[in-house]
This record gives C-alpha cells, structure tokens and sequence, in this order.
C-alpha cells in the first residue's frame, strides 16, 4: 500500500514541476515578445534619425540675428515648438494602439 502513496506523491511532485515550468515558459514568451517590441522600435527609431540626420537645424539656427532671436525666445517659440513636438508624439504614439482612434 506504500508505493501507491509514493506513486501519487510522485505524481503531485510532477504536477507541481510541471506548472513551475509552464509558468516559467508563459513569463519568458511574454518577456520576448516584449523584448522584439522593443526592438522594432528602436530599428524604427534608428532608421528615423538616420532620415534626419542630412537635416542641420543649427545652421539656420546660428544664421539667425541676434534680435531675431532674441524676439523668437521672448515670445516663447522654443517652448512652443517642444510643446507641438510631443503633441505629435502623443498623437503618433496614439494611433499605433488599437481602438483608440478617437476620430483622428
């Protein structure tokens, strides 16, 4: 009578393992598709400022007049600017997750 309760104690020992295990395997399935994710994105990004990078901003910049400049900061153009800019990022952002486009 002894080996049938060894026999099942081994059984649930089994079980038991085995849940570990698929656990373990849903945790890793999650962390790679999660890891590609990443991945793409910064392909994607890399692959952006690559098509950004011919573009010298500070050229224009740096050939503007010191008054021009000057009027462009104190009306608050830079500030504007980054204010538009994550706007944009937001919305981008936005549209790459399912149903939420919100009539956009």
């Amino acid at each position: 009578m002894d080996w049938i309760i060894d026999l099942f104690n081994k059984l649930i020992e089994f079980l038991y393992r085995l849940l570990i295990t698929l656990i373990d395997m849903v945790k890793d399935v999650f962390f790679w598709a999660f890891e590609q994710i990443f991945e793409a994105i910064n392909i994607m990004l890399s692959w952006v400022m690559g098509f950004l990078s011919p573009i010298d901003i500070s050229q224009y910049l740096t050939g503007l007049p010191p008054e021009v400049a000057w009027v462009m900061t104190a009306i608050g153009v830079p500030q504007a600017l980054t204010i538009i800019l994550t706007c944009l990022s937001v919305r981008l952002l936005l549209q790459l997750i399912p149903f939420t486009r919100l009539g956009s």
